[in-house]
């Protein structure tokens, strides 16, 4: 069964990621603070970032990720709001397979995380 990690804080996204993955047999790990990090970053097959998060850096973890060999499989999908463009091209260049603005993610939720794990 394929395993996501989603570093969200906005407790309805993950509501609405839980009940879009759930139905089409994925497992969600949602990772609330720094020290979570190394216990759902292990074994998965799919990361959601909020790239505007309080937590955590993102580029940085986009790049350690990329960096890990075992990781090299991995999807990485990051959202943030439509008026961030630095950030956008930023996450790109970490290596974000998608950077999608936070509308987009939410409004094709579901075919965007089986797309990703399947």
């Amino acid at each position: 069964m394929p395993k996501i990690a989603a570093i969200v804080s906005d407790l309805n996204l993950m509501t609405r990621i839980r009940n879009a993955a759930e139905p089409i047999g994925l497992t969600v790990g949602f990772v609330g603070t720094r020290d979570q990090l190394d216990y759902y970053l292990k074994d998965y097959d799919l990361v959601i970032i909020d790239l505007e998060n309080d937590f955590v850096e993102p580029i940085e973890l986009i790049g350690k990720i990329r960096s890990d060999r075992s990781s090299k499989r991995v999807k990485v999908i990051g959202y943030l709001s439509r008026v961030n463009a630095p950030l956008r091209a930023q996450a790109a260049a970490a290596g974000c397979d998608d950077v999608l603005s936070r509308f987009e993610f939410r409004s094709n939720l579901r075919e965007i995380l089986r797309t990703a794990c399947y």
